[in-house]
């Protein structure tokens, strides 16, 4: 997208008259043949007052659609195409300059969900704007104050509207280039064509967005009441949050059917969030938010998941809100076909296995499956709730005997976690469409009387941490087991990176590497995973969340998170294995209890690694992979993200290094598994810092 400062009108604000596109005597016949515009190439048609005068039949009161700050809205007709055009009062309180940056805003963006602009007229006083004709009108005309008689909109169709918003915003916030703070997010600014699919309008508040180390744009505050975020009232700092928070408003509408501010009502509930803030509190009470108008139609998990999305957006501090990239709006409905997974493949990333879609389960599935949920089915428990222990049949999944059928580990969401819920959808999404020998498999999942469940393959060796660390209840992994894990952990994590839409992890610590009875890694947990990077941008910008001490200095300083970021996570892993120690441990002497701050000054000569190594070892490695393993780790824990390897590189030093000891012909040191671990969760979820 081109520079805004770069785009001129051909207008002149003074007492001339704005040239035409063609001849200043052309209209009727005329107007019908000049409607082009050239959107895509920054073009936007001028037309004379008299082309719009004819087009809307004289501003005739039968064409009237409605009127606001600027003015009166008409629809018309040009070339056969309707249209709505937009007068400006000539006192109106919105005045020239709003004009001019809607007609900037609207020529040079170009999204499906942001209204399209057929052109303009600057002539002498006259000011108007002449759009694409929304047959359906604003959102607001559908979900307030509906006529008896007159069907309101059902669940879907708000979902749907929900979904194309949050598309048209993200498009402004992480496309648009610089981007866009929109400020006027509002149910009268949201337009409703065919299908009632959403268009943002009204751009006259919008405004350029901070560039460069900028946080905020400094500016009077404008706006509707209600919707306008609480830091910009106060400060006139205006920030991305601050539409998040107008977007969260918005929600809040959809679900309830109540305006933001309705002085109609009883006093108690004329404010929507003061109304609304005792079940926001309470997600047993999520249900009496849901608009009677829908008669209760309508999935509870889906409802209890946009109060959440609207509960994070409507933070009063705007770092708490989430990016609008970070906003997921319903569950899957349709999954990739197996060509479609994986993408285009990086060096070192193994292929995937074809995709066999998730099952959904209902909740009496996953009660027969695990005894009624009992508690000596537990594995454990952890931030998201409990892991319990189920069985169900090979093929069908259908709940099963413990003689007939096979073990699965099903995570029950804890009905008081409210963030547990967006990282379910996440999870959902994320393994969903991925498959690969080192993800562990996601069977199956369920959404039902307010209650998440996830399915997964059982993986019986249990977790890296419990290996690792927990001392006394397992054998010591050897040299060539560790080495096997980390292998196939790097090569999960590749295969995420290269993935056709690339994930960043986010989490990668010894708790979420589950292992299979031959010690095979696979990565767990993608409840914080996020999307990587578009086109051209190097980070994804979000809140700080993960584990201390597997976090990235880069990421917990900035909330810029890179693809290298999950190499730091590596690197620290890589660490764990080689020493035998947590990334973080308060029990160590004050200046061990960072592992890499303590670690790195070993790292770098094969005399220091010796006093660094895993004791429990006793010596039985290769001191020259040991050298090099911890050369590796020193250059994933760089500073500088630039400076750290990509995964698919780590993949490929690690298999040097294996095949180095390994002689011609053997299959190294795969076939020395240690002693079966004792019973433990493999998805024991040591307590994580959120």
């Amino acid at each position: 997208m081109g520079c805004f400062g770069c785009f001129a009108l051909e207008a002149d604000y003074g007492d001339e008259d704005v040239k035409p596109s063609k001849p200043d005597d052309s209209s009727g016949a005329d107007a019908r043949r000049k409607v082009a515009p050239d959107v895509a190439n920054g073009y936007a048609h001028s037309f004379t007052f008299k082309d719009l005068l004819v087009a809307t039949g004289y501003f005739n009161e039968a064409n009237f659609i409605g009127e606001g700050g600027f003015g009166k809205v008409y629809k018309g007709k040009i070339n056969g195409q309707m249209v709505a055009v937009k007068q400006l009062c000539q006192d109106g309180v919105q005045g020239r300059n709003e004009f001019l940056v809607e007609v900037l805003m609207l020529t040079v963006l170009n999204h499906p969900n942001l209204v399209s602009l057929v052109g303009f007229c600057a002539q002498g006083d006259e000011r108007l704007l002449v759009y694409e004709y929304m047959p359906f009108g604003s959102l607001e005309s559908q979900l307030f104050d509906v006529p008896l008689g007159k069907k309101p909109l059902d669940w879907n169709t708000r979902v749907r509207i929900a979904v194309g918003v949050a598309e048209g915003l993200s498009y402004l916030h992480n496309v648009a280039d610089p981007p866009v703070i929109y400020r006027d997010m509002k149910a009268a600014n949201i337009l409703l064509g065919e299908d009632f699919s959403p268009k943002l309008s009204d751009f006259g508040l919008a405004k350029v967005g901070p560039v460069g180390d900028r946080t905020h744009v400094s500016t009077r505050v404008m706006g509707t009441y209600g919707y306008c975020a609480p830091d910009y009232v106060v400060s006139g700092k205006l920030t991305m949050k601050s539409d998040i928070y107008s977007f969260g408003v918005l929600l809040l509408e959809l679900i309830t059917g109540r305006r933001i501010y309705d002085a109609s009502r009883p006093k108690p509930e004329q404010s929507l969030l003061t109304w609304s803030r005792p079940f926001l509190h309470d997600k047993r009470k999520f249900y009496r938010l849901a608009d009677p108008a829908l008669l209760g139609c309508y999935p509870s998990s889906a409802l209890n998941q946009l109060v959440v999305i609207s509960i994070m957006c409507l933070q009063d501090q705007p770092h708490v809100r989430p990016i609008i990239a970070d906003v997921v709006i319903g569950p899957p409905t349709t999954w990739p076909k197996p060509s479609d997974v994986g993408g285009a493949q990086e060096k070192g990333a193994a292929p995937g296995r074809a995709l066999e879609a998730p099952r959904e389960f209902t909740l009496a599935e996953l009660r027969a499956a695990t005894r009624g949920f009992k508690p000596e089915m537990v594995l454990g428990e952890g931030g998201f709730g409990r892991v319990y222990k189920g069985w169900v049949h090979e093929r069908t999944l259908n709940p099963a005997k413990s003689s007939t059928g096979i073990i699965v580990a099903v995570k029950k969401l804890n009905p008081e976690s409210v963030q547990g819920l967006q990282e379910w959808q996440s999870e959902v999404n994320f393994l969903g469409r991925l498959s690969h020998p080192n993800l562990v498999r996601l069977l199956g999942y369920c959404g039902e009387d307010r209650e998440l469940l996830l399915v997964y393959e059982f993986m019986i060796k249990g977790s890296l941490e419990n290996h690792l660390f927990r001392r006394g209840t397992t054998e010591p992994l050897p040299w060539g087991t560790r080495l096997k894990i980390a292998i196939g952990a790097a090569r999960g994590l590749a295969f995420l990176h290269s993935s056709e839409k690339q994930v960043i992890y986010r989490d990668f610590k010894a708790s979420n590497i589950l292992l299979d009875s031959d010690f095979t890694a696979k990565l767990s947990d993608f409840g914080l995973a996020k999307n990587g990077p578009s086109a051209g941008r190097s980070h994804v910008t979000t809140r700080i969340i993960g584990t201390y001490g597997y976090a990235a200095p880069e990421y917990v300083a900035t909330g810029h998170l890179y693809v290298k970021s999950d190499v730091y996570g590596f690197g620290v892993v890589l660490l764990e294995l080689l020493t035998g120690l947590r990334a973080h441990d308060p029990n160590r002497p004050s200046h061990q209890q960072n592992l890499v701050e303590w670690a790195r000054p070993f790292l770098s000569g094969r005399g220091k690694l010796t006093s660094l190594m895993d004791q429990r070892l006793g010596g039985q490695y290769p001191q020259k992979a040991a050298l090099q393993a911890a050369r590796l780790a020193n250059k994933c824990l760089a500073g500088d993200p630039r400076s750290r390897p990509s995964m698919a590189d780590v993949v490929d030093a690690l298999e040097g290094i294996d095949a180095q000891q390994v002689p011609a012909g053997a299959k190294g040191h795969r076939d020395l598994p240690p002693r079966p671990a004792a019973r433990r969760s493999p998805y024991h979820d040591s307590s994580r810092p959120r």
